[in-house]
């Protein structure tokens, strides 16, 4: 999968990573890991569907 949560940090909680040309960019921050992931999935999906 393209995606993945990062390291929590102190100011913007969790950062969602995305893999793009060999490195990986951040592209949103969430305030906690749970969303971070429903966030992914749905990222995910969206992605896939059509």
């Amino acid at each position: 999968m393209p995606y993945k949560v990062g390291k929590k940090t102190k100011t913007k909680g969790w950062p969602i990573l995305k893999h793009e040309r060999g490195k990986w960019k951040v592209i949103a921050h969430s305030d906690s890991k749970e969303k971070a992931e429903a966030s992914i999935r749905a990222r995910h999906m969206g992605a896939h569907r059509s």
